[in-house]
């Protein structure tokens, strides 16, 4: 038998705003991710008939939510027959469940929308384990089912033996959440399992979806038997790598999995220690260390830690990576520089914040006010941060 080669991909989240989460994409950057996101779903279905695979298997959220917009269900549904009579098979996910009003809901022989997926698409839209034949291909099969509804389910749909088909290759599509070494999201679990229940299971492979990050699991002897693609497109702090899809080879004996990145930009989450850093200049440079190995086209967030020298300026910051597609610093993991020793007396303060710091030194030491040495340094850190950050936290809570 000829060797059964597809293009797996999952978590494509058609109708994110991409405006969400840590990286505060601005709103002409989001929409422009938006579009991106579009093209790459082009240039994966292209890869298709570029390549000669035999079809498309997706593992869950193509869409975000239930709500998508008609143009985007559109372009999808054309993307998809554009491969026609190569099948793709759809396992629908948390966030676009088949029931309801999904995109994939049917009305008779109709989307309840009015429109028609393409006859090469299959979607399992049923919560029972279905299985089907690949078409033109008598030694292939499908097994899949659908999530329901957009809530966790602590389901272990994997802890019992899942019928397959008595083909050769037989392939199970499903969205869940691998739980070995605890959830990568707790709050949206959905189907767990572990790699044990897995690879208990009779399927040549397992095409998995709702993690964002790319992960291959194989067997006891090394050989992959399931994985998940990841994101499509990378738009949150977690989707951290190259984004793209997978080209899985399935023979007799031998599975091979190709990652291609499609997309044009990577999510980087960088720390940058100012400790040490005591002028604007100093600090400029460890920031452009920190920063020698991304791309000007990635999506930048900067941590700054460390101890900030009293009286460095950090008004740059706003201008800084002006020339770069995204940045976003993130400075709550800042400190004060609080060596105490090294701050002048009050005589010798110049500064309103040296003032300050030398007012405060005596407290808590002699206890004046019943205030002990703690609280004075928490007070410190307080008065720093509303004189150097014009905002206060609670990060200096125990």
């Amino acid at each position: 038998m000829a060797p059964l080669r597809f293009l797996q991909l999952s978590d494509v989240h058609f109708g994110q705003s991409m405006r969400g989460g840590q990286l505060r994409l601005p709103t002409d950057r989001a929409a422009q991710r938006v579009q991106e996101r579009r093209d790459c779903f082009s240039r994966a279905i292209n890869l298709v008939t570029g390549r000669d695979l035999d079809g498309v298997l997706i593992a869950g959220d193509l869409f975000d939510q239930e709500s998508i917009d008609t143009d985007t269900l559109r372009f999808v549904i054309d993307r998809l027959g554009q491969i026609a009579p190569r099948p793709v098979f759809i396992a629908p996910g948390n966030h676009d469940p088949w029931a309801g009003a999904s995109a994939y809901a049917r009305q008779d022989a109709q989307n309840v929308r009015g429109l028609n997926w393409p006859d090469n698409v299959h979607i399992f839209a049923h919560d029972e384990f279905q299985t089907v034949s690949w078409p033109g291909r008598e030694d292939v099969s499908v097994t899949g089912c659908g999530v329901a509804f957009d809530r966790p389910s602590d389901e272990r749909r994997l802890g019992a033996r899942v019928a397959r088909g008595s083909q050769i290759h037989s392939l199970l599509l499903f969205h869940g959440s691998r739980d070995d070494s605890g959830f990568l999201q707790a709050d949206k679990s959905t189907y767990p399992f572990s790699s044990s229940e897995l690879l208990a299971q009779d399927f040549s492979w397992v095409a998995l979806g709702h993690y964002h990050t790319r992960q291959i699991i194989p067997d006891s002897s090394g050989r992959p038997r399931a994985a998940y693609s990841g994101c499509l497109t990378a738009s949150g702090l977690d989707e951290t790598g190259s984004a793209g899809v997978l080209v899985v080879a399935i023979e007799e004996g031998r599975t091979s999995v190709e990652p291609t990145r499609l997309d044009p930009r990577t999510v980087r989450d960088i720390e940058c220690n100012l400790t040490g850093a005591a002028f604007t200049e100093a600090a400029q440079e460890r920031l452009e260390r920190a920063l020698k190995d991304c791309s000007k086209e990635d999506l930048v967030r900067v941590r700054l830690t460390g101890r900030r020298a009293s009286g460095l300026d950090l008004a740059w910051l706003d201008r800084f990576g002006g020339d770069r597609f995204h940045m976003v610093v993130d400075s709550s993991a800042l400190r004060p520089d609080l060596d105490l020793e090294n701050w002048p007396s009050e005589d010798e303060a110049r500064t309103l914040e040296e003032r300050f710091v030398a007012r405060l030194k005596g407290i808590g030491q002699d206890g004046q006010d019943g205030t002990d040495e703690a609280q004075a340094r928490r007070a410190m850190l307080y008065g720093l941060d509303a004189l150097q950050r014009t905002r206060l936290d609670l990060r200096y809570e125990d």
